[in-house]
């Protein structure tokens, strides 16, 4: 053998080769071992990992919050009973609404967002076995995204498969039976094309229903086909294929300007669909959701909230995407009975996008921006468009509740009914930062919320008044879901965020606005907070909490926005009043009360009352599917409660990050990987027999990392996973705070030398406690 060196011939003689390969087995044994050091999401067994967690259900109820939900963003279905005799299959498309209302319109005035711009539900199939049901089962995997299982009757048996796919608009559903259930029946039901409102309300005066559904067959192909006033069609399509024993549907749904494009584009889905080799659209299917996982991983002690917080990972996944509409408060799963068809602007929008940007899922947000954005003209409109303020083009605002364009009028006149919210606008614009910020998005921090932040805080320009002391005050405004009051702390909370913001922003980024000294009038001469030497704070000026309030706007400025925070000591007393104050009085409090208070427990490092609150939650009102209700469903406490779960573990504000701040003490071990803090750092880190054992940071734009840490600082290593030392500062020895600088791409990590380094992985749990949502006995589910 001979090998070619500088073009001479070498003899290659057996200690040469055998030295060579030593070489390379070093070389390739090191970049393994370098490589191992660094923690990936790609290290968990995602398939083992989710698989206990799959929803199960060994009966299936007539219930749609315990159903079997599916979605790709855009389409959803729900399976569940709908009587002895029957399945139903709910079907919905997430941006079909009644879409005739307008600003300009007189009717759309007296009619209102919410009939007028109403999401509509579409209908369901059922499912008819041709025997009495014996027997059921069913397994909704999180890891595939697919919904299987089998109905025993007297007359045969059905086993059946049904997801929707990942990209493409199609519900799939397959089956294969035997028996006389090979007949099993198959039927379309539509449902009324009107705001589901009106069974709750009423049908308003001066609606117009729109046309009768025309269901009809086209060869192959079945067709119901909805005409709307507004001028679009949608079209609920479905094509059969069977071979023997085997049977599989295929449906759409289409949504057009007109109802030929509608059929024609049903039609050519369904075509396109079926034409596939259904290997080949299963595993696309599947390869998205594999692909989707492993942005970030966290497992908890908690099994039941394990399996919450990764079943909320894959509903948010099944109701919105990137390239899709903004998330309102049903989804994909529609319902004609609901009275919450649309967006609402006043918690729900910002509870439901307060959680993507820890669990590093920042294209989830993207909706909520894009809306935003596209419809600054709107949010202007809801300002200028009230007599008196047609003047005020430099503002901005937003109402209670609408449509995906974002028109809802803001109306000073509605202040004594409580629907004068001038602070919504404000609230969403503050995920806006933290998407910002925690993502490296600098020039859309510059170009694009800056000047929206600007417009929210210039409407409160345009209202404020001053008194003689120099003091700036607020009119009467609304605290949602409590009562009006001047000064209301819901206000005074987000406009003072707002203005330190836009401040911090001009100043960092030497943008020289020339509003600058205004804003800082306006927050240095802003009003206190309204409080009582009691019950700490207030809803505003002479208006005290004296009746129970499931809504917590008048706590912002101590959660989400920290400008009121535990560490600042001399604010202790106050915090504890407030929240005291607010839990104390039950009779009103929701799912989202838990969820807010545990998140307010857990910044305070109270760690078990946090998860007192959380598991009140999960045992209260969560249904078995996890979905949640409220007379019908809204879907945001649930996703809220993924950021309190999370601020046990991470928490990253006023210019620090903190690693464990609040873990339960009953809680030994923990661990997360890619969590996403401020500075857009990734965090991974592991607990052993309650301490903290690693931490890793990856940089993406550099920077000073700022950390706070149980770790024993004098034992601590700060090094690069090869084990070179990284210089850092030891802050505060007695809090473990610590700061390193960082480029763009190092990868930091933190170990005690008194304890061995444990990379993050999942908590094992016991066999008895997994898959604890859907229905079956061994959980305890409901019947």
């Amino acid at each position: 053998m001979k090998l070619l060196t500088n073009k001479k011939i070498v003899p290659a003689g057996s200690g040469t080769i055998r030295f060579a390969l030593s070489v390379l087995c070093m070389i390739c044994l090191f970049s393994a071992v370098a490589q191992k050091r660094i923690v990936s999401t790609h290290d968990i067994d995602w398939q083992h990992f989710l698989h206990k967690h799959d929803l199960c259900w060994d009966k299936i109820t007539d219930d749609y919050y315990a159903g079997a939900i599916i979605g790709n963003g855009l389409l959803g279905a729900n399976l569940y009973k709908s009587d002895a005799a029957a399945y139903r299959f709910d079907v919905g498309r997430t941006d079909i609404t009644e879409g005739r209302g307008s600003l300009e319109s007189e009717h759309y005035q007296q009619v209102g967002v919410l009939f007028d711009e109403a999401r509509l539900p579409i209908g369901y199939f059922l499912m008819r076995p041709q025997g009495t049901v014996e027997s059921e089962k069913m397994r909704l995997s999180l890891y595939d995204a697919i919904n299987s299982g089998s109905i025993q009757t007297d007359k045969g048996r059905i086993d059946f498969k049904t997801y929707v796919h990942a990209t493409k608009n199609y519900i799939l559903f397959e089956s294969e039976a035997g028996g006389e259930e090979i007949a099993y029946g198959w039927e379309w039901n539509p449902l009324t094309a009107i705001s589901p409102r009106t069974k709750i309300h009423g049908v308003p005066t001066g609606y117009t229903a729109n046309p009768e559904v025309k269901n009809r067959k086209d060869g192959d192909y079945n067709l119901s086909i909805q005409n709307l006033l507004s001028g679009k069609t949608y079209v609920t399509a479905w094509k059969e294929v069977k071979n023997g024993n085997k049977r599989r549907i295929a449906i759409t749904l289409s949504y057009e300007n007109s109802e030929e494009k509608a059929v024609n584009v049903a039609k050519q889905t369904l075509d396109n669909c079926l034409s596939t080799n259904e290997k080949t659209l299963e595993d696309t299917h599947k390869s998205w959701w594999h692909n989707y996982y492993p942005a970030s991983f966290i497992t908890f002690a908690d099994s039941r909230l394990e399996s919450f917080f990764w079943i909320q990972q894959y509903k948010f996944a099944s109701a919105s995407r990137k390239d899709k509409k903004v998330l309102d408060l049903q989804g994909p799963w529609a319902r004609d009975n609901t009275p919450w068809p649309a967006v609402w602007f006043n918690l729900n929008i910002q509870l439901t996008y307060s959680w993507q940007n820890t669990a590093n899922r920042p294209e989830l947000m993207e909706p909520l921006w894009k809306a935003l954005n596209d419809n600054v003209s709107n949010l202007i409109r809801n300002v200028t468009d009230n007599p008196g303020q047609e003047t005020w083009n430099d503002a901005a605002g937003l109402g209670r509740s609408g449509s995906y364009d974002f028109k809802r009028l803001l109306d000073p006149s509605l202040a004594d009914i409580n629907q004068y919210e001038t602070g919504n606008l404000t609230w969403i614009l503050f995920y806006y930062w933290q998407y910002c910020v925690y993502n490296n998005r600098t020039n859309e921090l510059k170009e694009r919320f800056f000047p929206l932040l600007k417009r929210a805080i210039a409407y409160y320009a345009h209202i404020r008044t001053k008194d003689a002391d120099g003091k700036y005050h607020l009119p009467k405004t609304a605290s949602p879901e409590y009562k009006a009051a001047e000064d209301c702390n819901y206000d005074l909370s987000v406009l003072r965020w707002g203005l330190n913001t836009l401040i911090d922003i001009n100043t960092q980024y030497f943008l020289n606005d020339p509003q600058q000294k205004q804003w800082e009038d306006f927050r240095d001469n802003l009003v206190d907070y309204p409080q009582t030497a009691d019950h700490g704070f207030s809803i505003g000026k002479n208006v005290t909490l004296d009746g129970s309030h499931r809504h917590y706007s008048h706590l912002l400025m101590i959660y989400p926005l920290y400008l009121i925070n535990w560490e600042q000591a001399e604010n202790r007393e106050i915090i504890t009043k407030s929240v005291n104050r607010w839990q104390s009085l039950t009779g009103a409090l929701q799912g989202y009360s838990f969820t807010g208070s545990s998140a307010m427990y857990a910044s305070m490092g109270e760690g078990n009352r946090a998860l007192t609150q959380l598991e009140a939650l999960l045992r209260r009102y969560i249904q078995p599917n996890t979905l949640y209700k409220e007379s019908g469903p809204v879907i945001e406490t649930p996703f809220a409660a993924l950021a309190s779960a999370m601020d046990l573990y991470i928490q990253s504000w006023g210019g620090k990050i903190r690693v464990f701040p609040a873990v339960p003490t009953a809680w030994t071990d923990a661990a997360f990987i890619r969590l996403r803090t401020e500075g857009s750092f990734l965090l991974s880190a592991s607990r052993k027999q309650s301490k903290t054992v690693f931490i890793q940071v990856e940089s993406e734009a550099g920077g000073r990392c700022r950390l706070q840490t149980d770790m024993a600082l004098n034992t601590v290593k700060v090094q690069t996973p090869e084990g070179k030392n990284i210089p850092y500062k030891v802050m505060d020895k007695q809090l473990g705070l610590i700061e390193f600088d960082t480029h763009p791409g190092d990868i930091v990590q933190l170990s005690d030398t008194k304890f061995a380094k444990t990379l993050p992985s999942p908590i094992e749990h016991p066999e008895n406690e997994a898959n604890p949502y859907g229905v079956n006995r061994r959980t305890g589910g409901k019947y």
